[in-house]
């Protein structure tokens, strides 16, 4: 199966997104490999090759000054974004000026899309790194914090995180945060399966536990690299949506196929 091509440059789109409509990304990654904390079974972009713990080298990434002239040029040559969504080729708060950038993205917004609000699609590791939670809570309207596991096997078996990560840190680093926050979710089956049984039901537990803004809930709707993996379907979705708010009080959306829909697949 064919992945995804990285994204190659700071701003893309801005694309019809199937949760944030019109959206305007940036990406503050390299061009040419994807860098993340995780390497998850799903991704779009293929394998992670080092899985990071921590801040990504400087060497290949866009400066502060980069990311804020691509986005002044990027927003005076399109209709003003619903979003404008921090994602790209990895975890975009890997970045170690991440929240200078942030900074820098706000007082364009303010002066040039004051309509547009500011989301982050992220894998919550960035939430144990130094500055990133306090930015997150200062600039980030929408943040939309993945958790795909209630119970560190299948959050290893999924996610493959980098060294010295656990879901007890990244279940610490979302409940210390001081804003509500959106919980990102997708569920699969196959060789490997949270969307039944203990696992689905440990994942309830701690959407019961974090008291999210909001639950998101979708599953496959790109290529992967991994074999044996398949799609939960949409009414399957809906059922697990369903099951979760009654048990755990949490507004849940399932997001069917977007290429059904007519929306991008590669834009969650």
């Amino acid at each position: 199966m064919k992945l995804l091509p990285l994204q190659k440059g700071i701003i893309y789109g801005p694309v019809r997104s199937r949760r944030l409509g019109l959206s305007l990304g940036i990406n503050l990654l390299p061009t040419t490999r994807k860098v993340c904390s995780f390497n998850c079974v799903y991704c779009q972009y293929g394998i992670t090759r080092e899985p990071v713990s921590g801040l990504a080298p400087e060497d290949d990434l866009p400066t502060p000054e980069e990311v804020e002239r691509a986005l002044r040029k990027a927003l005076s040559e399109t209709e003003a974004p619903q979003f404008i969504t921090f994602s790209g080729n990895g975890e975009p708060t890997l970045h170690p000026n991440f929240p200078e950038i942030a900074e820098r993205v706000k007082r364009v917004r303010d002066l040039v899309s004051p309509s547009s609000k500011i989301a982050l699609l992220s894998n919550s590791t960035g939430l144990l790194i130094p500055g990133v939670r306090e930015t997150i809570e200062e600039l980030i309207e929408l943040p939309i914090m993945k958790l795909d596991a209630g119970e560190e096997e299948t959050f290893r078996a999924i996610g493959r995180p980098g060294p010295g990560l656990s879901l007890a840190r990244i279940l610490e680093g979302l409940h210390a945060l001081g804003k509500p926050f959106t919980i990102q979710t997708l569920f699969v089956q196959g060789a490997v399966d949270n969307s039944r049984g203990p696992a689905l039901d440990a994942w309830m537990a701690r959407i019961r536990e974090l008291v999210p803004s909001s639950v998101q809930i979708y599953s496959i709707d790109r290529p992967f690299p991994t074999r044996g993996l398949e799609i939960v379907p949409p009414e399957r979705l809906e059922e697990i949506a369903r099951d979760t708010n009654k048990k755990t009080g949490a507004e849940v959306k399932a997001y069917g196929l977007a290429r059904e829909k007519g929306e991008n697949p590669a834009w969650s």
